[in-house]
């Protein structure tokens, strides 16, 4: 069962000092403060081998039944990665191959159904990673996710955006990232609307 403020925020990027993770844990500190509860998915800490049907036979690795019950069990799902040739990062790619694979007794996309998400890229070249972005989103929508995601670059980043506990040292940005996290608490809160109305009217 979904919870209404749990937030999955998954990393796409396994360098330790990645901008895009210090942006991701920015996202977290501000959903915090909004009342959210965060769990930060660093890929590095939950290994993953590459998808293969040869594997899966013999059952879903742990680390993919342990995401995919987080994911299922929360409201949100805020996502980044870095890009590479154009693409998303095959760590994240991978991460996704696996939790599309429907489970016993699940039904087809029931992990991502409906979710609300934020897909965001940062780079240090001044395009910001868009393609990566653009195609991070084409994922997600093709996951099931709810089709109104929202998103979030940056490009030209540096050390120096940053205090030495990574936190954003632009108040524009950080304005920012509130108020993709405002809109983003608006539509949530409409969709449980919405969904208090169904169960009256079934009821």
């Amino acid at each position: 069962m979904r919870q209404k403020k749990n937030i999955v925020l998954i990393s796409g990027s396994l360098r330790k000092e990645s901008f895009n993770k210090k942006i991701l844990q920015n996202f977290e500190n501000e959903f915090i403060k909004n009342g959210f509860s965060c769990t930060f998915i660093d890929l590095n800490e939950y290994p993953i081998p590459f998808f293969n049907s040869d594997i899966e036979k013999y059952g879903t690795p742990v680390n993919v039944t342990f995401i995919k019950n987080l994911i299922k069990s929360s409201s949100g799902l805020v996502v980044y990665s870095p890009e590479y040739n154009g693409e998303i990062s095959a760590v994240l790619k991978n991460c996704f191959d696996w939790l599309s694979r429907k489970g016993p007794n699940e039904v087809p996309k029931e992990t991502f159904t409906g979710l609300k998400s934020i897909g965001i890229s940062v780079s240090t070249g001044k395009k910001a990673a868009k393609r990566a972005l653009e195609r991070l989103t084409v994922l997600l929508k093709r996951l099931g996710v709810d089709e109104d995601i929202l998103t979030y670059n940056l490009g030209s980043l540096t050390n120096e955006f940053f205090n030495e506990n990574n936190k954003l040292l632009d108040d524009g940005e950080i304005d920012t990232i509130n108020n993709i996290i405002k809109i983003y608490s608006h539509s949530l809160s409409n969709i449980n609307k919405i969904e208090n109305i169904i169960k009256k009217k079934v009821s």
